[in-house]
Parts: structure tokens; C-alpha cells; sequence
């Protein structure tokens, strides 16, 4: 029995390291798995996500300018119609008491002397 266990240990010792072998050293398995061909494979462009994040910004920091600008545009607006009706009424407040003043004048200019 111990002969027969000598005589079979160099066939086992064989078929365990052939069991070992990875499947990309044999010749024929590594030419069967291959690379796939150039046509199939697609190359991915990695800045998109960046160019998109750039574009996202860019689009909405023009729309709160155009948002902002309006705002203060019509704000502007406003104050200045407040701002120009304050001086109409300035105007005419002004030439009502020249109108009163020149009245005095002539008054005093029709007057008796004494």
C-alpha cells in the first residue's frame, strides 16, 4: 500500500497544480477570452459633470443678476417718480409765495406814504 500511494503522489502532485493555473496563462484560454474589439469599446468624457456644473452656475447667477437688476430697476423707478413729484411740489410751493411776496410788494408800493 505504501508503494501505491508513492507511485500515485507525483500524478496528484501534477493535477493540483494544473487545478492552480489561472485561466489567463493558458495559451488557448488566453487567446479565446482576447480583448473585445476597438469598436465596442466607448470612451466615457470625464469633464461633463464639470462642464455641466459650470454651465448650471453660469446660468443661474445670470438669472439672479436679471432678477436683482430688475428689482432695484423698478425700485429706482419709484424712488425717482417720489423724488420728481416732491420737487413739483416744491415748485409750486415756491412760486405761490413769490406770487404772495410780489402781492405784498404792490400793496406796499399802492399805499399812502406818510
Amino acid at each position: 500500500m505504501l508503494s501505491r500511494t508513492a507511485a500515485l503522489r507525483p500524478i496528484l502532485s501534477q493535477t493540483s497544480i494544473a487545478s492552480r493555473r489561472c485561466l489567463s496563462v493558458s495559451s488557448r484560454l488566453n487567446q479565446a477570452v482576447g480583448t473585445p474589439p476597438a469598436a465596442a469599446v466607448t470612451v466615457k468624457k470625464s469633464s461633463g459633470g464639470f462642464r455641466g456644473g459650470i454651465i448650471g452656475f453660469l446660468i443661474g447667477s445670470s438669472l439672479a443678476f436679471a432678477t436683482s437688476f430688475t428689482y432695484l430697476r423698478n425700485e429706482w423707478k419709484v424712488r425717482d417718480d417720489i423724488l420728481m413729484e416732491d420737487f413739483a411740489s416744491l415748485r409750486a410751493t415756491c412760486q405761490r409765495v413769490e406770487a404772495r411776496f410780489r402781492l405784498l410788494e404792490d400793496q406796499l408800493a399802492k399805499a399812502p406814504k406818510k
